[in-house]
């Protein structure tokens, strides 16, 4: 646990029910077409109780997605894996009990509806399920949605800045001081929204699309605490659907009139002490006032990732994309204009593919929690365009083994084929630093003949020549990024390292699902080749911690957390805990930085701790 969650969540708590009945059981059935906010729709379909473990510690809850656990052809059942990582949770000192989750179909985008929905579910376990360690947190197992918030705040600049640009009236202002209050999309995954308990995140829940304002005032002679008449001012909107609005501030705008009540110039009154409405009381009292994780919650979701070459390509001969073999083959069509996107149009989701790529994490997780395979104790950085991570990594142990410098710490500009050598070294914490989107992260351009000898077999990617499409990495990584596209072909090729590896990921977007903003969870476009689950599920990863914005932090404390033996989900709340006690705004990022922590969260599973591989 990442603190004592019964005294925190005091004002939840209410007496178990002495009927003698099972409270989880309970507590399942009244959960069985919970309609969060009451209007005549269900979020949530059914729950049911698949295994328990354990009878004394702390509450865990393995949420699980139903469908994963009916069988399917040529799939490895869950269940059974499931079973043995609730007995490896209890024998660790936690009551892991295992539910399956299934949700009801909604025509509208409202996947922050079901997250509240979810999170009433863990109140309510945390509040009534009964025994004297509270509730730890979740696994959330399978595809489930994710809460997306979008920050407004008044934030003071000094720069150049241009209004109305592309307009008439266009206007710029070097090095001029401006206040800048812009809604912005910033985390497209946020979990301290299931994490928070007490928190009021259903208060900022905004479901429909919704215009907001957004304001860029000039003061020449700087900006007055409480406002005033500024020089200049452009207003315009920005539309975002079903999110989480973390506004902090308030900034009201009057138009300043002559005679003839024409505007001749606009005044603001801003109040920055109004906003924290996220927050609850206790957390309203911290010298930076932000949302803090009650418990932790993370997710091991492979829907994404899991996409295989369509068996309906077929090219002039009747030939597939892949040989009698199973491996990656050219294909030619009739023409030119015949050959398939390579990108969409060959690529199919494959449920087979997703429960093992499950099957396989969970055989990891158990591996690495009952030392039963081997781990490479050394950290390791990879870093392009950014500094180096590899100093930071280290504080995670003193005792960690010798280490081959020029691969365990590679930076300046490597390329792709340095990336494929790094991710064949074994390593048991790696940092990956590199300017990122949701699809992966930006290395340096090499060449491609390096890059394919690297590979350990096919490359599982079609590249376009001419009239056929020929396996080959150079459309999807000719450009230096490290994606999807790799990542599976260093899978099917065995060309990672076996030994399992904690991720820390500084890049912009790194866990971003891809769409996120437009589409809701169920698309299937929604976090297709996400770049950081591809790095958890195709090399080798236990959990990761990663960032959904752009921005310029990293979670401090982290690998000092995993070194005083913490587990990976409370070495994220530690920096929860550090930036809500910076004594002023400036410490933690300004105006638009005093709740970046919010921008983070981890993939896998959280309660691993890195403790468990040391050879102590």
């Amino acid at each position: 646990m990442i603190r004592a969650v019964a005294p925190v969540l005091a004002s939840l708590l209410v007496a178990a029910p002495s009927s003698g009945e099972d409270p989880l059981a309970e507590l399942c059935a009244r959960f069985a077409g919970f309609d969060q906010d009451g209007d005549g729709a269900a979020e949530i379909r059914a729950l049911e109780t698949i295994v328990r473990a354990g009878e004394t510690g702390a509450r865990l809850l393995v949420l699980v997605e139903r469908r994963l656990l009916d069988p399917l052809d040529g799939a490895p059942p869950l269940a059974p894996l499931l079973e043995r990582l609730a007995r490896d949770l209890a024998a660790e000192g936690l009551r892991a009990e295992a539910l399956a989750v299934e949700l009801e179909p909604s025509a509208l985008h409202q996947d922050g509806r079901y997250v509240l929905a979810l999170r009433e579910l863990l109140r309510a376990v945390a509040r009534e399920g009964g025994g004297e360690g509270g509730l730890a947190g979740a696994l959330f197992v399978g595809h489930f949605p994710d809460a997306f918030l979008v920050r407004t705040c008044n934030w003071r600049k000094q720069e150049t800045v241009v209004l109305r640009d592309g307009q008439e009236t266009r206007a710029e202002y070097p090095d001029a001081p401006y206040l800048r209050r812009v809604p912005e999309d910033i985390a497209h995954r946020a979990e301290i929204v299931l994490s928070d308990l007490d928190g009021r995140w259903e208060e900022v829940y905004v479901q429909p699309r919704t215009r907001l304002e957004a304001i860029h005032a000039v003061y020449p002679g700087g900006i007055p605490a409480r406002g005033g008449p500024c020089a200049d001012l452009e207003r315009r909107s920005v539309i975002f659907e079903d999110f989480f609005h973390v506004s902090d501030g308030k900034c009201d705008v009057s138009e300043r009139l002559d005679a003839a009540d024409e505007v001749v110039g606009w005044s603001l009154a801003l109040f920055d002490e109004s906003g924290d409405h996220e927050c609850s009381d206790a957390d309203r009292a911290r010298p930076n006032v932000m949302a803090q994780p009650d418990i932790v919650v993370a997710r091991i979701d492979a829907r994404g990732v899991a996409l295989s070459p369509s068996r309906a390509i077929a090219g002039a001969d009747g030939a597939g994309l892949l040989d009698a073999d199973g491996q990656p083959q050219a294909v030619r069509f009739a023409s030119e204009s015949e050959v398939p996107d390579w990108r969409d149009a060959i690529w199919e989701d494959d449920p087979v593919l997703e429960r093992r790529l499950l099957a396989e994490y969970l055989e990891r997780n158990h591996a690495f929690r009952t030392r039963s395979a081997p781990v490479a104790w050394r950290s390791a950085s990879i870093a392009c365009g950014l500094g180096s991570g590899f100093g930071v990594m280290q504080r995670a142990a003193g005792d960690w083994q010798e280490s081959d410098p020029a691969l365990a710490d590679v930076h300046g500009g490597p390329t792709l084929a340095r990336v494929a050598e790094w991710l064949r070294y074994p390593a048991v914490l790696r940092t990956v630093r590199a300017h990122s989107d949701p699809w992966g992260c930006v290395f340096g351009r090499g060449e491609l003949a390096q890059l394919a000898s690297a590979l350990g077999g096919p490359a599982w990617s079609w590249t376009p020549r001419g009239e056929r499409l020929e396996p080959s990495l150079a459309a999807a990584c000719g450009g230096g990024k490290l994606d999807w596209y790799l990542l599976r072909t260093l899978w099917a090729n065995g060309a990672v390292a076996p030994e399992p590896a904690f991720y820390h990921h500084t890049g912009c977007h790194g866990i971003t699902p891809a769409g996120a903003q437009g589409l809701p969870y169920g698309d299937p476009a929604y976090g297709r080749r996400q770049g950081a689950e591809s790095l958890l599920f195709l090399a080798n990863g236990l959990a990761l911690v990663g960032r959904a914005k752009v921005f310029y932090d990293e979670p401090r404390g982290f690998a000092q957390a995993l070194g005083e033996g913490l587990t990976f989900g409370a070495a994220w709340a530690r920096y929860f805990e550090l930036e809500s006690q910076g004594p002023s705004w400036n410490d933690v990022g300004g105006d638009i930085g005093r709740k970046r922590a919010y921008f983070w969260s981890v993939l896998g599973d959280w309660t691993l701790k890195l403790s468990h591989a040391s050879p102590q």
